[in-house]
């Protein structure tokens, strides 16, 4: 009887993992590609993105334009914001459920109010424990806001009042800080820019409940989302590409290339998973590309 050889059946064993790794990439379809706001203006250097499920729609900050557009969830442009000519360099926003929009001014390193209703926009300068806050991305988890201070590394929470309740940082001797963050079932996940790791903690506790080690070379990771299959998306802005992996760490699959065509990438900044769909704000190429199956 033949026997075929261990190192032969490995590798078409790997080929045949493979076949299927690029079957399920090449599953994933450019649905659209966002490059212009509602008066057909081009969106210049894009760098936050926001899904609001209360009106089913999502939020982008056009920091080189100074402004903030929505859009449905098939892309098509609804509004486009700057409050008069007031905004400068927004970041990151979201929107809290009274509709007010919060968003963070670099220029002026402010979280800033915007209620429409009231027609009032209002600056605020963050501290925590006496220390300034070098406000980044941010986030609500039931009445607390939370932002990640770029300085520390740190997610802090705010309660209404934006006064500092508490700061969350994993008990681990070389931890070397979070660049992005979500919030997911009463957990944060915080992804490290230098190591690649993704570590999930009590947003009640602060304890650690998991940490996945990414079992490939990542370059410069600055941000991810994950699945309900238990699945990681990894962006690496230096290399271009979506990298997807298990809880093991284990690389599953390699999405996307390099490029200024729509649907390549060019300096990427930013992922969005909702839907089953998965958005990629691109700064390079001024676009959002939403995929589906």
């Amino acid at each position: 009887m033949f026997r075929m050889p261990q190192k032969l059946l490995i590798f078409i064993l790997s080929i045949l993992c493979l076949s299927i790794h690029l079957g399920w990439a090449s599953s994933l379809k450019l649905t659209v590609s966002i490059s212009k706001g509602p008066e057909g203006k081009n969106l210049y250097q894009p760098l936050g993105m926001f899904f609001d499920p209360y009106n089913q729609r999502f939020y982008v900050a056009d920091t080189g334009n100074n402004r903030l557009l929505s859009f449905s969830l098939n892309g098509t442009p609804l509004k486009s914001f700057d409050a008069g000519g007031q905004l400068k360099g927004p970041y990151s926003l979201v929107r809290d459920s009274k509709g007010k929009i919060w968003v963070v001014e670099r220029p002026f390193n402010s979280l800033t109010e915007i209620d429409l209703k009231a027609h009032r926009f209002e600056r605020h300068q963050l501290s925590c424990a006496g220390h300034p806050v070098l406000v980044d991305r941010i986030a609500f988890w039931q009445d607390y806001l939370l932002v990640l201070d770029r300085a520390s590394g740190m997610v802090l929470l705010y309660d209404k009042d934006l006064s500092c309740v508490k700061s969350l940082r994993p008990d681990i001797e070389d931890f070397k800080g979070f660049f992005d963050f979500k919030v997911k079932n009463d957990r944060l996940w915080g992804l490290e820019n230098i190591t690649g790791r993704i570590l999930a903690l009590d947003l009640k506790s602060g304890k650690i409940l998991d940490i996945v080690r990414p079992k490939f070379l990542v370059s410069l990771p600055v941000s991810f989302e994950l699945d309900e299959k238990g699945n990681f998306y990894l962006l690496d802005r230096y290399q271009k590409v979506v990298f997807v992996f298990d809880k093991s760490g284990t690389l599953k699959h390699r999405l996307f290339k390099r490029g200024y065509l729509p649907g390549e990438l060019n300096y990427p900044w930013q992922l969005l998973l909702l839907s089953g769909k998965l958005l990629v704000l691109d700064e390079g190429n001024g676009r959002i590309d939403i995929w589906g199956h």
